[in-house]
């Protein structure tokens, strides 16, 4: 007999602008209709909520901001500012990936890069002969990073040269490349993700509040790993900074490679 035991995942809240644990068993996703499960996160001051569709996977599958709230008795808190993510009219997610390359695979591998280095901060330069086209593109990752600061620059190829910083990034939107990657980081689980968005209707909107819950932790985690010296454990640090716990290998080699001393901070 299966133990309905609950299992927390995150999501990134565009009202508070942070990361919202949700509690969700097996039993409930895997009883559900079609497989997905909704889940009401009412949290905050002043009271707000969030409503997240979970699958089987317990991957969130798509978030929506309710109108109004009503609690008990209490009056009607009107929440209109804040729209639901399927009546935006967002980007499309494959226009975006194939502007990265023309095979499918080396372009989520290189967009992956991309969310990584944008992640850490680092310097981003898109190249191209015609800046307008580039600018394109630069728009489109600007919808995907909103309410997140990017240095995210587009220059053409006489401009190269000119590119100052420790190790930034520089991406080829003619030839599909990278002139300079700027940190290296294995992201398979990026990798991952990307494809499973792409398959999705609203993969634009799913991978828009992954992007938001890594940012926002790795902030977290910068400013933990950098006061004191105390010493944490993967799973503490998991609480601490509001993420999945198996999202903590990336985050910590990302920082790692940001100049940030992790074998001496985590543990096992």
């Amino acid at each position: 007999m299966s133990e309905n035991v609950a299992k927390q995942v995150y999501v990134f809240c565009n009202i508070c602008q942070e990361n919202i644990a949700l509690d969700a068993t097996d039993i409930d996703v895997g009883k559900t209709k079609g497989g997905i499960a909704t889940v009401l996160s009412v949290h905050g001051e002043p009271f707000h909520a969030i409503l997240v569709y979970l699958d089987v996977k317990h991957k969130i599958r798509g978030t929506e901001y309710p109108t109004y709230l009503q609690i008990a008795e209490s009056a009607s808190i009107n929440i209109e500012h804040i729209t639901q993510d399927e009546d935006e009219e967002l980007p499309n997610l494959s226009e975006i990936i194939s502007a990265f390359g023309e095979k499918q695979t080396a372009a989520i591998s290189s967009f992956a890069q991309i969310i990584a280095q944008l992640i850490m901060g680092n310097f981003l330069y898109l190249v191209h002969n015609n800046t307008r086209i580039a600018n394109v593109v630069k728009n489109q990752l600007d919808a995907l990073f909103t309410k997140q600061r990017t240095s995210l620059f587009v220059i053409s190829y006489d401009e190269i040269d000119n590119v100052s910083g420790m190790r930034p990034t520089i991406f080829d939107l003619q030839m599909g490349t990278f002139i300079s990657k700027g940190l290296a980081v294995d992201t398979p689980y990026l990798d991952q993700f990307i494809s499973d968005s792409l398959k999705e209707k609203n993969g634009f909107s799913i991978l828009q509040n992954e992007y938001s819950k890594l940012m926002y932790s790795y902030r977290r985690l910068w400013e933990l790993l950098n006061s004191g010296a105390r010493t944490y454990t993967k799973k503490k640090l998991a609480y601490l900074i509001a993420i999945d716990e198996s999202l903590i290998p990336l985050l910590l080699q990302m920082i790692e490679h940001d100049g940030v001393d992790v074998s001496e901070r985590v543990t096992s």
